[in-house]
């Protein structure tokens, strides 16, 4: 399954795991592996840095617990924020919003030992694998990206072989110099590398779902406002539009603002950031949370605008040698704060199937189980968010709008 044209390459070398990308789904993995014991574990990263700001920030009770089990929790506690309370507030009859309820964030308490959900954003949750993982002697090589990728089909029943040939390019490097490119034979890839993912591509795995018609942005700020809830989680409907704040670490806030699409879609129908910005999407937010107010005295800590797709791919393995994970193989909202939970388990899962093949405790057979478990978490995931987003991007239900979303609805 060659995908890629002959290089010069002078360095060569044979891995157990090698993992492409290093977010939180790629360093749960290598994490995993290297506390599993397995010593040949590889992870590189296109990126020249770990995440700085923004991306994903909610960590659930059933993740936590994760994390927990490698003592880990305790950092994760330490610099997170915990949220115990979800507001509602819906339109108030004067024209603006009034709160409507107050209820626990969590529901299950008496099932975890985390009853409540944590917010740090995804730098800060790398930086708790790398410097764990550095104590073990794992280390992601950057900026570094694949350039080709094939399956040696003869080898791949083989346990002693190493049937993936991967070609790496370390960019930073001069094309001539010795290193630029490198060959890494592995016995198992993994493709932890986003929605964008370059190994799905390249397996020719294909992504299944829908694009929908909900247009959010998203905006990281220091907040001044009267909204009495503001450190709590708060869905907010208006006859304005929806908003949704989730409190962070620091003093800092998350703003999940409803937009129009005709404000940032282009004649291609795909969303243009140019025509939008953080204070475009905090002026929704003002009309959205009036009467209160909002401003920020800093500079904005990060923004983005999405439409919301919900897809999952097809399949999870190529032979089960080849794997992908995380937002490689699943999409979806960010609002309902699954999406890293879902990556980082669905790799946890993989990783201590690898381990114990690698380590001769288990068959390789196991490896299946991968796909059979996580794609139809995945499956009901993708189900779950697209009630979720109908929902979040409805309109509020009102004497005059009685198709809208009522407050029980949303609760259920």
């Amino acid at each position: 399954m060659p995908t890629g044209v002959a290089v010069k390459a002078t360095k060569s070398n044979k891995v157990d795991v090698l993992i492409i990308g290093a977010g939180p789904a790629g360093l749960m993995c290598a994490f995993a592996l290297a506390r599993a014991g397995v010593d040949s574990v590889r992870i590189v990263d296109q990126r020249p840095t770990k995440v700085a700001a923004g991306q994903a920030d909610g960590i659930q009770p059933r993740t936590a617990e994760i994390f927990k089990s490698y003592g880990l929790s305790d950092r994760l506690l330490s610099e997170g924020t915990q949220l115990h309370v979800a507001a509602f507030y819906n339109p108030s009859k004067s024209g603006g919003i009034e709160l409507t309820d107050r209820v626990p964030d969590v529901t299950a308490t008496d099932s975890t030992n985390f009853p409540f959900e944590v917010t740090l954003h995804q730098g800060a949750i790398e930086s708790i694998f790398i410097d764990n993982m550095r104590d073990m002697g794992v280390e992601v090589s950057r900026p570094v990206v694949p350039t080709s990728i094939e399956v040696d089909e003869a080898l791949v029943e083989d346990d002693e072989a190493y049937p993936v040939r991967v070609v790496l390019e370390h960019t930073e490097s001069e094309p001539e110099d010795e290193e630029h490119n490198e060959i890494v034979h592995a016995k198992y890839v993994l493709g932890a590398d986003g929605a964008h993912s370059w190994v799905r591509k390249h397996m020719n795995i294909s992504m299944q779902g829908e694009q929908t018609n909900y247009i959010w942005g998203v905006v990281d700020l220091v907040p001044e406002t009267n909204l009495p809830d503001v450190r709590n989680k708060c869905a907010i409907h208006s006859n304005n539009g929806s908003c949704m704040i989730i409190p962070r670490e620091g003093d800092k806030i998350r703003l999940y603002i409803q937009l129009d699409g005709k404000d940032v879609i282009d004649d291609g129908g795909r969303v243009d950031k140019s025509r939008a910005g953080p204070e475009m999407i905090l002026n929704v937010a003002r009309k959205t949370l009036h009467p209160f107010t909002i401003e920020t005295p800093q500079s904005y800590d990060w923004w983005t605008i999405y439409i919301i797709g919900q897809r999952v791919a097809e399949r999870y393995s190529v032979h089960d040698r080849v794997f992908i994970a995380g937002d490689a193989c699943h999409t979806h909202s960010p609002k309902a704060g699954q999406g890293m939970n879902a990556s980082m388990q669905d790799s946890y899962n993989l990783a201590w199937k690898l381990a114990h093949v690698l380590k001769g405790t288990g068959h390789r057979t196991l490896l299946q189980t991968y796909e059979l478990e996580r794609r139809k978490y995945a499956q009901d995931l993708i189900n779950f968010d697209k009630k979720f987003a109908k929902l979040f991007s409805g309109k509020p239900h009102s004497e005059l709008n009685s198709d809208g979303v009522s407050h029980a609805e949303f609760l259920q």
